[in-house]
């Protein structure tokens, strides 16, 4: 990136680190109100539209699955745009989309119930515009999308009017963003990247009957204390490129279904800013040329996606993060021995925060995973079985399988003025 670049992407990051915050919570919110009457016909198409990102999370998940919600996690939206990629005119392009569409609504709505200051209007004169147009229903939300997300880029013979609308800084990161993980989604991701994955989601997935009791002729309980986090853990941590993945509870909706017009949408404003925020983030720690979590400047040739897909579970929307990264080119010249790496973490009750760790070396596929509750650790062991047996049927040939109690090791932070001499 160029200088003025770097400003940009950090004077952008510098404002959505201040907003972010999990996804969860304005799904729970989403899916709560998304029945309510008093919602207008715009909004709660805009709503169903990001309601519609989510993923289903049960046994039937394959890698199909994942590859297609990573390109529509909202992390390319930038990027499809600059390429000219158009979606069909009855779809939202991604979650990221899905999320700007949302916003721009929720702004129209909250103008058009905001009580208007008193004017003297003279005889026969019409309403504002800003009084009149806001009630009026979308044309539709897909139509929306494609604009409202257009205009997070700079277009060449942009005029005035665009330029007051996007700060000079927003522009360039917006025009930045567009070249995250090389302008283009991937065609597809490694086998193991996503057949595997979601072997291992399923292995949680399926641990859950066991655990509370659901499985035939099992009379366990849920443990005691083992209740909903969601309303407790506020804060997630912002991400950035080499900090681990964040797990983060499925939320409960702080709003009720019935929930006054103005208090729904100033709440999911709220909530609507910080999910884009973090959308703007996972980008960022995708981008090539950036220092990783202990200070180094990463090397730009090395692919590494950040972002996160939104499982639909019985209990909520569970939000799962990801890292898949490979191996630079100067460790080893030979592509075949470049390793795939994939993490992700994610939280669901009973089983609480799981965290995973796949990499494919060679021809064989290991895996590392942690568990935060023994029982659930305990529950994983049970299945390592099953998982080589998925392995095999997934052509994938299995290399050590590790199950751990506790969380991933942090990176350690390298010592201020301490090199490597690659020569000894």
């Amino acid at each position: 990136m160029t200088p003025s670049e770097q400003v940009a992407v950090t004077a952008a990051s510098a404002e959505a680190v201040t907003i972010q915050g999990s996804q969860a919570p304005l799904f729970a919110n989403l899916a709560s109100i998304v029945s309510g009457s008093d919602l207008p016909e715009s909004l709660k198409q805009a709503v169903q539209a990001v309601l519609a990102q989510q993923t289903p999370l049960n046994t039937a998940l394959d890698g199909g699955d994942i590859e297609s919600a990573f390109q529509k996690s909202g992390l390319f939206l930038e990027a499809s745009l600059a390429s000219g990629t158009t979606p069909p005119s009855d779809t939202v392009p991604d979650l990221k989309a899905a999320l700007l569409v949302l916003r721009q609504t929720l702004a129209a709505t909250s103008g058009a119930i905001e009580p208007a200051a008193p004017q003297v209007a003279a005889p026969n004169s019409t309403p504002t515009p800003s009084v009149v147009a806001a009630p009026q229903t979308a044309a539709s939300v897909p139509q929306v999308a494609g604009e409202t997300a257009q205009t997070a880029l700079p277009t060449p013979d942009a005029g005035g009017a665009q330029a007051e609308q996007l700060p000079r800084n927003a522009a360039l990161a917006a025009a930045v963003l567009a070249d995250v993980a090389g302008a283009t989604p991937p065609a597809a991701l490694p086998r193991m990247s996503a057949s595997l994955a979601a072997t291992l989601l399923q292995e949680v997935t399926q641990s859950l009957p066991r655990m509370t009791g659901n499985v035939p002729g099992s009379n366990k309980p849920v443990p005691d204390g083992h209740v909903f986090e969601a309303a407790t853990r506020t804060t997630t941590p912002p991400p950035f490129r080499g900090a681990l993945p964040s797990p983060q509870a499925v939320a409960l909706p702080s709003l009720a279904p019935n929930a006054p017009l103005a208090a729904a949408v100033h709440r999911l404003l709220g909530d609507t800013d910080a999910a884009t925020a973090r959308q703007t983030l996972l980008q960022v720690a995708s981008l090539p040329d950036r220092t990783d979590a202990s200070g180094h400047r990463v090397d730009p040739t090395v692919p590494q996606w950040n972002f996160e897909i939104p499982f639909a579970t019985p209990q909520g929307t569970a939000m799962a993060q990801f890292e898949i990264s490979r191996d630079g080119d100067n460790e080893t010249p030979d592509p075949a021995k470049r390793a795939w790496r994939a993490r992700f973490t994610l939280n669901v009750e009973p089983s609480g925060p799981v965290h995973a760790l796949i990499t494919l070396n060679g021809d064989k596929t290991f895996v590392r995973m942690w568990a935060e509750r023994p029982a659930t650790a305990q529950q994983l062991r049970a299945g390592i079985g099953e998982l080589n047996q998925a392995l095999t049927k997934a052509e994938l040939k299995p290399g050590e399988i590790i199950v751990r109690e506790g969380t991933p090791p942090q990176p350690a932070p390298a010592r201020a003025g301490h090199f490597l001499d690659r020569a000894t």
